[in-house]
């Protein structure tokens, strides 16, 4: 983790008479593939688009299944699904009228885009941000390495991910940003409870039916526990439900769907652990809320979550489920030993730069031409 502090950027200044200025200022436009539910979606959002001192921050969003809504300095075709040419076509035009000096590109769909309008517009500065530590798959693992090496700078969510996406050879080349996206506010019970919650999108890199085996095992010596999980449906909620059925835990677990961060917090509240048992992670953002919200860990020790999530101190590193099951058993029958882990879970975060402002002195960087860690 990081704990230096970035250089201040200001709020980006309102609309008025400044407009004409915009015209001679830098572009700088994050491209992302939708907008949806997730960690990258989530940090993007996190910074507003507008003019700063220096810059203008731009978002374009290659595709939409929603009509576009229309907001400033944000760019979205509006024509659905995220694999349309017409939608690859459309923001490529429009990239291209816009004439950006910097595009910042999230996940390999972005890619694509930056290296054609790269190839059409060679003065086109580029940055890859590397989210995750595992390429999504073979096309992904082309285009990331591609853009890498035609890239003026490389950012990523974590030391982890760079160096599990693009070797150690490239990590003098990386700038890590914080994806601490908000400060939260600590709301789960101080008391421990068999009582667990978990947030992300029904995926089946997330492992939620292990997580299921896990919860079935504390539920057996506890009749009393309660699973809730959140988020929206990638292919696995019909297949979990079932599992659910089959397990005899209709009545402990609840699927909520996508929600909000406040509806999250509002859950939260009435939970004591956080369960995550994703196969691979980047940063692990959920993780991150949850341990601010006040929730104890239990995790895949996957991504960079190994490296703030440490066994035993302020969290549970999820093995087996029988393993998992034993360590939250100890701490229910341990309301001293549940405390200590608890407090140390928030206090990790206490200090923690914010995803904005390392994201907008990275920006400030490129534009300054001096680029962060790129050349």
């Amino acid at each position: 983790m990081r704990h230096s502090k970035p250089a201040s950027v200001q709020a980006p200044h309102s609309a008025s008479n400044e407009e004409a200025d915009e015209q001679t200022l830098p572009q700088i436009v994050h491209v992302i593939p939708y907008d949806d539910i997730g960690g990258v979606e989530t940090a993007a959002a996190s910074v507003a688009a507008g003019r700063y001192p220096g810059f203008v921050l731009r978002k374009a969003y290659v595709a939409s299944n929603r009509r576009s809504q229309p907001r400033a300095y944000v760019y979205e075709p509006g024509i659905g699904p995220e694999n349309n040419p017409l939608a690859f076509a459309r923001t490529i035009w429009h990239l291209l009228r816009l004439r950006p000096a910097v595009l910042v590109l999230s996940l390999w769909r972005s890619c694509i885009v930056g290296l054609i309008v790269k190839l059409l517009r060679p003065r086109t500065r580029l940055v890859i941000f590397l989210h995750n530590v595992r390429h999504s798959n073979k096309v992904d693992a082309i285009l990331t390495r591609l853009t890498a090496r035609v890239a003026n700078a490389v950012l990523a969510d974590s030391a982890s991910t760079a160096a599990q996406r693009l070797g150690p050879a490239w990590a003098p080349r990386v700038r890590p940003i914080s994806f601490l996206t908000t400060r939260l506010d600590q709301v789960a019970s101080e008391v421990p409870a068999p009582h667990f919650v978990s947030w992300g999108r029904l995926h089946p890199r997330k492992r939620i039916d292990l997580a299921l085996d896990f919860f079935a095992l504390v539920h057996a010596r506890r009749p009393e526990a309660r699973f809730t999980i959140i988020g929206p449906d990638r292919g696995e909620q019909s297949m979990l439900e079932a599992k659910v059925a089959e397990l005899g835990l209709t009545d402990a677990v609840r699927f909520t769907g996508p929600a909000d961060m406040s509806e999250i917090a509002r859950h939260a509240s009435t939970a004591t652990f956080f369960v995550q048992t994703s196969r691979f992670e980047g940063m692990g953002m959920a993780v991150v809320e949850a341990m601010q919200l006040g929730l104890v860990p239990v995790v895949t020790p996957v991504g960079e979550i190994g490296s703030y999530v440490e066994d035993g101190r302020n969290g549970i590193w999820f093995t087996t489920p029988e393993n998992a099951r034993d360590r939250v058993e100890q701490l229910l029958a341990n309301t001293s030993a549940f405390c200590e882990v608890r407090k140390a879970s928030v206090r990790t975060w206490c200090n923690q730069p914010l995803y904005r402002d390392e994201f907008l002195a990275a920006c400030a960087e490129l534009t300054a031409g001096r680029g962060g860690a790129g050349r």
